[in-house]
Parts: structure tokens; C-alpha cells; sequence
């Protein structure tokens, strides 16, 4: 394509010729502008994705959960309770053992003893420790309960953000009712192999040196 017509062309091929620059031009500016949607979509899907790994880590989180209907489950994901609601915490035999009273206190349901206070943003605070557990705004239909130093303690369905810390605090420290528990008196179980004592857990399973099962520590 010549960019400028020759001396002594005719009319028509000056018109082709100032056609042809034109559509150059045109052809120029198209790609360029496609080039930029391409990279601005890649950014976008870049976005995407990070958002979509950050929510990713919290559904795969390995602990207790509490589901949408209030099932209370551990890390293996065995029935250890539930809690309704109106803030009932019972056993996986369905037995009451706590509940949240009018005043935000969890309250042993044999003994009528007060264990701790619930907050309305789904803090709780056992009489025993003064040690404050949390739960996070709720992302993606759950909310993260975190213990005092913000350790991520259990997965929780938004409908018991407020009572789901008080209730899976309960649970998981075996509360004796008719006493407050002293969590500084808790001792975690821990787990280790009979021939390689350096192989440890804190939950059964087999040694990854031998593949023997591994016994509490201590019997």
C-alpha cells in the first residue's frame, strides 16, 4: 500500500489511496484496543482466582464444623452434638447440657451454674480462663471460630455465628457439669509410636516410619 498518492495519479486512485490510510489507521487502533481488553481480562481472571483460593482455604479447613442445621462435628468428622438456634447445646445423644440465658450466659443445664458470657458478635468468654474465643464476619455462608491466641478452632454455618463459639468450646473441652472447667489444667492427648518415640500425633493413626498403630503416650 503507497501512504501517499503519486504525482499525476487520477482522482480515483487518490481516493483508494486515502482509503487504504485510513483503514491502516482503523486496523492500528482495533488491535490495540483488543490488545488491552485481553490484558485487562486477564487481570480480572487473576482476581478471580485468588479470591476463589482464599474462600477455598476456609471450606477445606480439617476441624470442627457446625452445619446449617446445627450439627456438631469433629475433626473426623464424628457427631459430637448439637446446638439450635435459640442457643441449646446438646450431646450426640441428644441430651441438653447448656444453654444461653436471656443475659448472654451460658448456663449448665444440671447444675444451673453459670460457665461463661456469649457476645452478641459470637464472642465467648469462659468464667474459668477469661480467655476470649471469637467468630469472624461471616464469608461465603460460614464464619471461623478462633480461640484467644487466633488459632482457627472450628467452621461454623452463619446461623450460629453468636452461639458457635460457646458451643463448640463446650464440646471439645468435655465440660463436667455441676464444675467450670480450668483450661489451664488441659492436657492434649498425644499419640506416638511404640518403636520410634520421636513420631508423634495429636490423633490416632500409624507411625510413618514402621506403620504401627500409635498408642496414647504414657500407657
Amino acid at each position: 500500500m503507497n501512504p501517499l498518492p503519486i504525482v499525476g495519479a487520477t482522482e480515483g486512485e487518490i481516493q483508494e489511496t486515502s482509503e487504504n490510510c485510513l483503514n491502516y489507521y482503523f486496523n492500528l487502533k482495533h488491535k490495540s484496543k483488543m490488545k488491552s481488553l485481553n490484558n485487562m481480562s486477564l487481570t480480572v481472571l487473576a482476581i478471580v482466582f485468588t479470591i476463589q483460593m482464599a474462600q477455598a482455604q476456609n471450606v477445606d479447613y480439617k476441624g470442627h464444623k457446625i452445619d446449617a442445621t446445627g450439627k456438631i462435628t469433629d475433626r473426623e468428622g464424628k457427631h459430637i452434638g448439637s446446638v439450635t438456634k435459640e442457643g441449646v447445646i446438646s450431646d450426640n445423644s441428644g441430651k441438653k447440657v447448656s444453654y444461653v440465658d436471656s443475659n448472654g450466659s451460658l448456663i449448665d443445664a444440671n447444675t444451673g451454674k453459670n460457665l461463661g458470657k456469649v457476645g452478641k458478635n459470637g464472642t465467648f468468654v469462659p468464667y474459668s480462663s477469661n480467655n476470649e474465643w471469637s467468630a469472624s464476619d461471616s464469608e461465603n455462608g460460614t464464619c471461623l471460630i478462633k480461640d484467644e491466641t487466633g488459632k482457627v478452632r472450628a467452621v461454623v454455618h452463619e446461623t450460629y455465628k453468636n452461639i458457635g463459639a460457646c458451643a463448640i468450646h463446650c464440646l471439645t473441652h468435655h465440660m463436667k457439669h455441676g464444675e467450670v472447667l480450668d483450661e489451664t489444667k488441659v492436657k492434649a492427648t498425644t499419640y506416638v509410636c511404640p518403636m520410634h518415640s520421636d513420631v508423634t500425633s495429636d490423633k490416632p493413626g500409624k507411625c510413618s516410619k514402621c506403620g504401627m498403630e500409635l498408642a496414647k503416650k504414657g500407657e
